[in-house]
């Protein structure tokens, strides 16, 4: 049987702007307009350091974090915030507040909408129509040419498996993290042993960035989907990021625990290998 559809009057449609592979979205707090981006590797809303000064929260509880780079950053809290998106709104019990002026891209970012909206709402990335929806309710629909996955969420974290092939021969499933705060496509250290390999950048983000391989996967499989010839870093824990979920319409259905894939015409768009 096929999925039903989840009513359009349920769900809470927002454009978004592009930040290069990433996902900007306009956001309220307490009256002031920011912009996050999409990061479904934040395991709570993130508010910039700058931005949390800028608005006057206060700031608690000093931490130290790691993060995609080497070494850890500094992490804070702040008050219980209600974080709206259009005429969405979460209730943030426990912002943290990170410097996020070395992270992402070369644009400002006020802070990051992590996994505590999409464990409130069935959320829907349309990259062709540059579309965010927040829907209550309702199965998923992943359209005709479409496929459902397993959606695994374990301590605020989503994670699907992903079919992992280098060109000799060797292949791998892995279970690896979902992240939409990501430019790479897949970060696994079984690029090691490919054949076709290179020193890159790795870790820009939260940390200090670092030199190490990067490796050419022959095939990456998501679901019945396969792109071909994907450049990737090595990286421990395995994570997969928007250099491959920008080619899938994704709706993610955290409290059932799916994701569903319907593929764009950017399906098999070359894969860029990474700079030096």
């Amino acid at each position: 049987m096929a999925p039903r559809a989840i009513a359009a009057a349920s769900c809470d449609t927002i454009a978004y702007r592009p930040d290069d592979r990433l996902i900007n979205i306009p956001v309220t707090i307490g009256g002031s307009q920011l912009w996050f981006d999409v990061d479904t590797g934040a395991r709570h809303s993130v508010i910039d350091l700058a931005t949390a000064k800028r608005l006057g929260l206060p700031l608690i509880e000093p931490a130290r974090m790691s993060g995609a780079g080497h070494g850890t950053a500094e992490l804070l809290h702040t008050s219980p915030l209600a974080v709206r998106a259009g005429s969405t709104s979460v209730h943030v019990a426990e912002p943290w507040v990170l410097d996020l002026s070395h992270t992402g891209t070369s644009r400002h970012i006020d802070g990051l909408v992590g996994v505590d909206f999409f464990k409130a709402y069935v959320v829907r990335i349309d990259p062709e129509k540059q579309t965010i929806a927040f829907c209550n309710g309702g199965p998923i629909a992943s359209g005709p040419s479409g496929a459902t996955i397993p959606l695994i969420v374990t301590n605020d974290r989503f994670f699907i498996n992903l079919k992992l092939a280098l060109p000799n021969g060797i292949t791998a499933t892995h279970r690896v993290r979902v992240d939409t705060g990501s430019d790479d496509a897949v970060s696994d250290d079984l690029v090691r042993q490919s054949p076709a390999r290179r020193k890159s950048t790795q870790g820009v983000g939260l940390g200090t960035p670092y030199l190490d391989y990067s490796g050419l996967f022959a095939n990456v499989g998501i679901g019945p989907y396969t792109i071909a010839n994907v450049w990737g870093p090595s990286g421990n824990p395995p994570a997969v990021g928007m250099e491959i979920l920008r080619r899938f319409i994704l709706t993610f259905d955290a409290r059932r625990g799916q994701l569903g894939l319907a593929p764009t015409t950017r399906l098999h768009d070359p894969a860029p290998s990474p700079a030096p």
